[in-house]
Formats: C-alpha cells, structure tokens, sequence
C-alpha cells in the first residue's frame, strides 16, 4: 500500500532520558515516509540525548511552510531546523527561495559525492536511487536494450510502459535528460516514447512493473527500489533491470537530501545532524529501510539492492534537475505525454 501523506508533528518518547536532559531539541520536516526516517530520528536522539521532532508532508507544502515560516515574527512558534526530501528538484526550488542554510563542513565533503551536493553547498543527497529500464526476459533480450532514446525507437511500438509526465520521478528524469540531449532532441525522444506506448501511462512505478509482469508491455522504466519491493512482492517474477546508457551519460539517479534551514536558531545542532546522517551507521540503517543507495561511498548498500549489480551512474550535478524542470514539464506537454 502506497503511503499517504498526512501532516503530523511527533516528539520522540525517549523513556531513559529526562527532558531536563536534553540539549535544545530539532524539528525537522520531512517529505519522506515516516517509518524510514523514524528510526534515523531516534537513533539520533538516543546518540546525543537531543529530541527530534517531526513533520511530515509533500515537499510543495513544506516549502511552503517554510517560506511562511521565514516571514513570520511569532518567536513561541517552533520552525523547522532541517528539510528532508526526496528529490533534488524541491531542495532547488527551496534554494531558490533563499529558505536554505550554505553549510562549510569537511564531514559533508568527505562523505557525499559532488554530485549529489548542492554547487551553494546548501542541500546534501544522503541516498540516491538509479531510474532505469526493466524488462522481460521472456520478450527481451538485454542485447536489445541500451539508452533510454532506443526507448523511442520504432522497434519498441507498442511494447512501452511508462509512468505519467505528472510524476515528480519522470519530470526529474526529463529534466536531467533535457540537459544531456538539448530540448529539441528531448522533444523528439518524448514523442518516440508516446507512439511506442502499449497503454496509457500509469500513476506509480509498481503499476507500471505488474503490467510489464502481465504481458501488456514489454519494457519500461522504474525506479530501482521499487524493483525490489516488486520482488518481495512477486518472488516468481522474471522481470529483470537493465543498467542504462553505460556507454554515455550513465544511469539517471535522483537523491533523498537533507538540508539545514537558514535563520534557524539551533544550526550549530541542525549541522551535527546533517553530518550524522551521512556517516556508516546512520547510511547503512537507511539503505536497509529505504532499499536506496548510500550516498557515502564507504558504505556498502543492503544486500537486496548490491544483488542487482553495479553500473556507472550520471555525474552530472543534480542541481540540473531543477534548472531544467520547467522545461522538462513544457516538453512533455508539447509531445503529448500524459
């Protein structure tokens, strides 16, 4: 069952530790599930004594909170400390709107790639997920498979799954791919990509793997850990990923960031925790959680997710992403993509 967003705002029961005790507590806001931060949250606590409170919402509301927040003058109000979302595209909207904190630390640089950093150094990825083709190997074979443009060729007519231009996850990986290839030729593979379709694009990756599953397409493109919780779901299933375009660009990935809110009264104890997030505990619990990549390079990811094989993955800084989000929803538009 998909997760639904509710807003709700929980202080961790922490029942050895006396609120007396306690340095001054964070609030972090999160677009993320519950049940995978949750666990970070009180292991956290239970390390420094300090409270971790929650809130947890879609990102578009919680930036718009924060903008809210930014402009309000009621000290007795608790503010959020950090931002924790999945998808580079919202910490840039949120950069944009000057809501996040530059954070100079030699933990971050050490342990998240560049890629997965923000250029101002204001949002950290602290997992990343891969987006690539999964196929089946009763139709396919992966000698077949290749960019995610061969995804637009005539041979492909009516054997494409794909999940709506409404997604966050396709409009990202547009984004990323409008930069690569130019908007023309991103225009052109969105219209291969429509004509190639064997149904009408779905609401959420699994729907678009139990169709691949069932024979009504051949090919499509999912996030990896969605793959996996296929998997757990159908242990018969054949459908295999495919590592994409590890002849050019490499794989698209986008991340679950976290960033330190500007103007927040508790940066020094926002920072520690930023950087906490990005060491070998705390990656690893995650990575078993969530079915994500650790961001830190040094820590191996859950067996589930090494199972599927390494690959050469986009480099490109996800900054990008937001850069070229307009122009990702106005292509696919433009091709008709649903």
């Amino acid at each position: 069952m998909r997760f639904k967003y509710s807003l709700l705002a929980t202080a961790l029961a922490l029942p050895l530790l006396s609120t007396a005790s306690l340095a001054a507590d964070l609030m972090v806001y999160s677009s993320r599930n519950a049940s995978y931060i949750k666990p970070l949250l009180n292991e956290y606590a239970l390390e420094t004594g300090v409270a971790v409170n929650y809130l947890v919402s879609p990102a578009v509301e919680l930036i718009s909170r924060l903008e809210n927040e930014a402009q309000s003058t009621q000290a007795e109000i608790k503010k959020a400390d950090l931002m924790i979302a999945s998808g580079a595209e919202y910490f840039w909207m949120a950069s944009e709107k000057g809501l996040l904190a530059s954070v100079q630390s030699s933990t971050l640089s050490e342990n998240v790639p560049a890629h997965l950093t923000s250029p101002k150094q204001d949002w950290f990825g602290f997992a990343s997920r891969a987006r690539t083709i999964v196929y089946n190997p009763a139709k396919v074979k992966a000698s077949e498979l290749s960019s995610y443009s061969d995804l637009a060729s005539p041979k492909w007519k009516a054997k494409l799954c794909l999940l709506t231009s409404q997604s966050a996850y396709t409009q990202a990986f547009v984004a990323m791919l409008a930069n690569h290839e130019g908007e023309e030729k991103t225009a052109q593979i969105m219209r291969g990509w429509v004509d190639n379709l064997a149904v009408a694009p779905f609401g959420d990756d699994i729907q678009v793997l139990d169709a691949i599953n069932q024979g009504r397409c051949d090919v499509g493109i999912v996030n990896s850990y969605y793959f996996i919780r296929f998997k757990r779901q159908e242990p018969d299933t054949k459908l295999k990923l495919f590592w994409t375009d590890q002849k050019g660009m490499g794989t698209h990935v986008n991340i679950t960031g976290a960033a330190v809110v500007a103007n927040t009264p508790n940066q020094a104890q926002a920072i520690d925790f930023l950087e906490w997030l990005t060491t070998k505990e705390p990656q690893a619990t995650y990575a078993k959680l969530s079915m994500e990549y650790p961001a830190n390079p040094d820590v191996y990811p859950a067996r589930e997710v090494a199972r599927l094989g390494k690959f050469k993955m986009d480099t490109t800084n996800l900054s990008n992403i937001g850069m070229h989000l307009h122009t990702a929803q106005k292509l696919a538009k433009a091709a008709g993509y649903p």
